[in-house]
């Protein structure tokens, strides 16, 4: 049965991109300004609307148990925000014991961004503080990957970069918007003009102008130093933000390992 009220999701692999899409669409939301801990924050994740559903507390959950009752705690969001509702989120499009973790009935559609995963992999490796680039690539190329959100109990079923990435490729039965993070960086205007579009959001010219210029990268940096970023899990959150640093940063056993995983999404995404 159909939602009267629906969910457009920000989706992406971690170290995607996500975040500066959502700076984006709250900025042009906020007439062009955005401070950088009033990023839409809102997504899948939020224990408020998981608690209760069952006796156990969520952080005694099994991944399983989760997956059973994700549908209800987004029906849940729905109701108490009384309308559409845009939800950030890191989740593989799967079925978990024959269960949708995008359920369809309460999907409007989605804007699904990649990245090219030897990017994101250096970018784990600034993430997780690590001088070890082989942990780095491991996440990306981990087909169990999982992240527990401390103090939550909740986890982020992102699996695998190339997992990630068909499952949202996919033909699904809701619109889906894909953009590449390296197209967003050479051509923002372009990009976020058909992401405006896309979210059926009034469009005015001047004004994706100036969210652009309002999220450039280097004016989130600043005020990441200044005034800290709620979703920094202790490292600069905001590090580099570039394309194709790969090139010159990363190992070429490293950069065989993914793309000798990766090949296929990678060639239908131009990476390769």
């Amino acid at each position: 049965m159909q939602s009267d009220h629906q969910i457009t999701w920000i989706a992406s692999f971690p170290r995607s991109g996500n975040t500066w899409v959502r700076a984006l669409i709250s900025a042009y939301l906020n007439q062009g300004t955005i401070g950088i801990n009033e990023v839409m924050q809102t997504g899948d994740k939020d224990p408020v609307y998981y608690n209760d559903i069952v006796k156990a507390p969520v952080n005694e959950w099994t991944m399983t148990d989760q997956a059973l009752l994700k549908p209800a705690a987004m029906a849940r969001m729905l109701e108490d925000a009384g309308g559409n509702v845009m939800l950030k989120t890191h989740d593989c499009n799967v079925d978990i014991s024959g269960i949708t973790q995008i359920p369809h009935a309460l999907t409007r559609g989605a804007i699904y961004i990649t990245r090219d995963p030897r990017d994101v992999a250096l970018s784990f490796q600034n993430h997780y503080a690590t001088d070890n680039i082989d942990i780095a690539v491991d996440k990306v190329l981990d087909g169990k990957g999982m992240t527990r959100y401390p103090n939550r109990g909740l986890f982020v079923l992102q699996l695998s970069w190339q997992l990630h990435v068909s499952s949202w490729l996919r033909d699904l039965p809701y619109p889906v918007y894909a953009l590449r993070y390296e197209d967003l960086l050479d051509n923002p205007f372009e990009i976020f003009s058909e992401i405006v579009r896309f979210l059926k959001l009034d469009y005015d010219a001047e004004l994706v102008r100036k969210s652009i210029d309002a999220c450039q990268f280097d004016k989130l940096a600043h005020q990441e130093r200044t005034e800290g970023f709620r979703e920094s899990v202790g490292q600069t959150f905001f590090h580099k933000g570039s394309a194709e640093r790969w090139k010159t940063d990363l190992d070429e056993k490293s950069q065989e390992r993914i793309v000798n995983a990766c090949r296929k999404e990678m060639k239908i995404l131009e990476y390769l």
